[in-house]
């Protein structure tokens, strides 16, 4: 089985070389090209970004640690190199299901040469304090032939503050949909003439708007009605067309006070 190398800077200029036999050698920058091109790993030790990095090896073992994964994470290259990802990372997704194990699904796209949409994970750094990461995907190419295995990249960025902002703002609709219940036929203002009949929703739209009103993002009112989140932000979108809302948050309110959902 051919080894698989993740690498590490050091501070002679040298990069620190994780094998698969546990080993850690110390190789030159001018040794790192295989054949005509550059191995993933020499690449990515080459690569500055503020993003998070880490690569896998087929074995789901962490053959790359960025400094910014470390920065992000609170995780050493010392200590993240060379055990399984889903010991390192181990997240769960929103609901709290553990979505890192072994053969994950990215895992299973990647032998299969399938992409994979970016996602939001929860982990805990070391320190206990929870963060929300959000995970891109790429998967080099298998070798041709010459006997190297695929490694899967993961890109990722801290969206803790972005998760946040809208649990805060579900949190808010749902409570607002709340004094709204409770006010119910005392807070309509009485007008002259009957108010207008409410526009006709189809049934999806129905759902998806009820399913808003519930705090749930376009992606996971998807996955809940079995349908891609492209369908979904259209479905939102013309509900709000028929409302003649501005804002999701409006159309709600709006739905809310005239009883359509």
């Amino acid at each position: 089985m051919p080894k698989t190398k993740g690498r590490r800077g050091s501070p002679n200029g040298a990069l620190a070389s994780f094998s698969g036999n546990g080993k850690v050698e110390r190789v030159n920058q001018g040794e790192e090209r295989l054949g005509p091109q550059l191995s993933v790993e020499a690449l990515l030790s080459r690569v500055k970004t503020a993003d998070g990095v880490f690569a896998v090896d087929s074995a789901q073992r962490i053959v790359h640690w960025g400094p910014s994964a470390e920065e992000i994470l609170g995780l050493s290259a010392e200590e993240a190199l060379g055990r399984p990802c889903y010991e390192v990372i181990g997240g769960v997704d929103e609901r709290n299901v553990r979505f890192c194990r072994k053969n994950c699904p990215i895992m299973a796209n990647a032998r299969r040469g399938r992409p994979t949409r970016d996602y939001d994970v929860l982990l805990r750094r070391p320190d206990g304090s929870p963060r929300w990461i959000n995970m891109s995907i790429l998967v080099s190419p298998s070798g041709r032939g010459n006997g190297r295995t695929p490694t899967v990249v993961h890109v990722f960025r801290d969206v803790t503050d972005r998760r946040h902002a809208e649990r805060t703002a579900y949190e808010a609709i749902g409570a607002l949909r709340s004094v709204l219940d409770k006010a119910g036929e005392e807070g309509r203002k009485e007008t002259a003439s009957p108010p207008p009949p409410p526009p006709t929703l189809t049934r999806r739209e129905l759902e998806v708007l009820r399913l808003l009103a519930d705090g749930l993002s376009t992606q996971v009112i998807g996955e809940t009605l079995h349908i891609s989140p492209v369908t979904a932000r259209n479905h939102v979108t013309n509900a709000l067309v028929k409302l003649g809302a501005k804002s999701r948050l409006q159309a709600v309110i709006y739905a809310s006070q005239r009883q359509i959902i």
